[in-house]
């Protein structure tokens, strides 16, 4: 009787954070979407799930019309997935890993839906909300009160192809942040309903393969001897979007080897975290997670002093 209480439960907070996708509170209560999803899904049969998901979709529909049932079904699958593999007891990262690309492969399967039967043009969307965001400082520099504020349409539209460009980075870390913050309050959630699933390693354990290395290596000669990121073209958009990517797996590395270090040398909790806030505003150290990956520092840091 607890867990079907707490399924029904979890079927309620499902329902108000569709409805609140209505709301401006879409803006937070979106990234907490697939947990609701993943708890039930992982503690109930799959009869027992389409009996408390689809009360929930009934009214959702019949308050927002059937076409909202299909951004229901964007958050739905990929919490389907991820408990999929919570039943598994599917490695935590697989798990992750996964469930981000379940989303990203949903979204560009909306994209290609809404462009083709609905004629939705993803790219003047964008623009057009960046143009009417600029529009204020275009106003300020053809003012006499601008001083030394310039800004032209022509920067505008620079702006514009740029975001635009960096869409597919953007899908990526969104979908991967959404499948984090999934896993982080799921996990515990079901422990304390008795369903125990793996967690990650601790972050200082985190190692990311070498091959990333190589991958990186390959973006920038390409890119030296093509200059492909100054182009529009389809090569110069891979390498704008791979380039950041490969970065910012680097920085998480050399956040990782931080807290690594400290934990074996016995350092004051706090340095790690200085030096990830410096990190932040010094990003070329993620060169120190190049170092991590390559070689083998780890190994000399848990060396035995002589």
């Amino acid at each position: 009787m607890k867990l079907r209480w707490t399924s029904v439960a979890w079927s309620v907070v499902y329902l108000l954070l569709l409805l609140s996708l209505a709301t401006p509170l879409t803006v937070v209560t979106a990234f907490f979407l697939i947990v609701p999803g993943v708890v039930l899904y992982t503690t109930l049969s799959t009869k027992a799930f389409v009996l408390h998901i689809a009360p929930v979709w009934i009214i959702s529909a019949l308050i927002f019309g059937p076409a909202f049932l299909l951004e229901a079904a964007y958050f739905l699958i990929p919490a389907v997935v991820m408990g999929h593999l919570y039943k598994k007891r599917v490695s935590a990262l697989r798990t992750i890993l996964t469930g981000a690309g379940s989303i990203t492969v949903l979204f560009l399967l909306l994209l290609l839906i809404g462009t083709v039967f609905f004629d939705f043009n993803l790219t003047a969307t964008i623009e057009d909300m960046l143009n009417t965001a600029t529009a204020p400082l275009q106003n300020v520099a053809e003012s006499p009160f601008a001083g030394g504020v310039v800004w032209t349409p022509e920067l505008s539209e620079q702006l514009s192809s740029m975001t635009v460009r960096f869409i597919p980075f953007t899908i990526i870390m969104c979908s991967f942040v959404f499948a984090t913050i999934a896993h982080a309050i799921a996990r515990p959630t079901l422990g304390s309903m008795g369903h125990i699933v793996p967690k990650l390693p601790p972050f200082r354990d985190w190692r990311l393969p070498r091959a990333l290395i190589w991958y990186y290596l390959i973006g920038l000669i390409v890119q030296l001897f093509t200059g492909a990121t100054a182009t529009n073209g389809f090569l110069g958009t891979i390498l704008l979007n791979l380039i950041p990517l490969l970065q910012f797996l680097f920085m998480i590395q050399s956040a990782s080897l931080f807290f690594f270090a400290a934990y074996h040398r016995k350092w004051n909790p706090a340095i790690p975290v200085l030096l990830v806030v410096a990190l932040l505003f010094f990003p070329l150290l993620w060169i120190v997670g190049v170092f991590d990956i390559a070689f083998p520092l780890r190994e000399k840091l848990t060396r035995p002093r002589r």
